[in-house]
């Protein structure tokens, strides 16, 4: 009986066959390293759009049942809730984790920030640049001509949100005459221009005109005379709308808006005459809120960022 002799490997055959091995390992280990990385990012990705989700629905079923905004700014939200055990309800944001306290429980955690941490938190009211002033806090007081209202009917006065211009007209009770804060209110522009304006941080700054009581300065910086007659403005605070500080006028004297500021040296009187000057931007019936949230992880390329932004109303504001 016979046997075939097999013919066996060349050097160079197994050294071939060896190669296109090593490659194709590693091209498999590349494809799986691929899909795996690409799977995680998917799993953080989800993680990220689940935590966003579960915010938006927090965030929609807190402020929409809401009555009213206690106070808004920066990473704070304060809602005036009908329940009594869950007002005031407000959101924060401490050490990257977004918590919800309601009435005088417990704050709640909305988000692990060990695996979802939250980067930035921005609420702010939306609506028209400018509100008008609220019905019942309208009134500065003058000591030559008394109470001047900056709600009167037919005075129309709106106060800029942030940086913008004023304009309407404020009402002297005791004589009946009027104080403008635009030219474009009694359409003067053309002859002579003047207004009041807010910068970015609610501080005022301008001219009013009156034709009974001539200019009324409302920042010592406008007309020079802070050296002089003292560092004195007009502000108006830009989370809750109330003013503050004294404006000058040469034939009346000092307008004070506020009564916490109203006496001698600015001391507060207001156990004696409670009075202000606050506009309407709590009334909002708007939030928005601007979120952003990242996974928790070390290594670069899972460390995921996304941004969301959000606009909920009020259904029943506060009156």
């Amino acid at each position: 009986m016979k046997f075939k002799k097999r013919k066996a490997f060349t050097l160079i055959e197994l050294l071939i066959y060896s190669g296109i091995l090593v490659v194709s390992a590693g091209f498999v280990s590349s494809i799986v390293y691929t899909v795996s990385k690409a799977n995680l990012r998917t799993q953080v990705n989800e993680e990220l759009n689940i935590q966003l989700v579960r915010f938006e629905e927090i965030f929609h079923q807190k402020t929409e049942s809401a009555k009213g905004i206690n106070s808004i700014g920066g990473s704070t939200l304060n809602l005036k809730i009908d329940d009594v055990n869950k007002d005031p309800t407000e959101f924060t944001l401490t050490n990257n984790v977004v918590y919800l306290q309601e009435g005088t429980g417990d704050p709640v955690a909305l988000n692990d920030g060990n695996k979802v941490k939250v980067t930035s938190l921005s609420f702010s009211p939306t609506g028209p640049s400018t509100v008008s002033v609220s019905p019942t806090d309208n009134c500065a007081w003058n000591d030559q001509v008394g109470w001047i209202d900056f709600a009167y009917s037919g005075g129309n006065v709106h106060v800029a949100r942030g940086a913008g211009d004023l304009w309407g007209l404020a009402y002297v009770h005791s004589d009946g005459h009027w104080i403008s804060l635009n030219c474009v209110s009694t359409d003067s522009c053309s002859s002579v221009e003047y207004k009041v304006s807010s910068d970015a941080d609610g501080n005022l700054s301008g001219w009013a005109w009156s034709e009974n009581y001539g200019w009324i300065c409302f920042n010592c910086l406008t007309d020079n005379s802070c050296a002089s007659s003292g560092d004195y403005k007009v502000t108006v605070d830009q989370d809750t709308g109330e003013f503050d500080g004294y404006a000058y006028s040469e034939n009346i004297g000092w307008i004070s808006f506020n009564c916490k500021t109203g006496g001698d040296n600015q001391t507060d009187i207001c156990s004696t005459s409670d009075y202000k000057v606050q506009d309407l931007r709590l009334k909002t019936i708007s939030v928005k809120v601007d979120i952003t949230v990242q996974y928790n992880s070390e290594k670069l390329e899972l460390a995921i960022s996304r941004n969301n932004s959000f606009v909920f109303n009020i259904i029943t504001p506060a009156k």
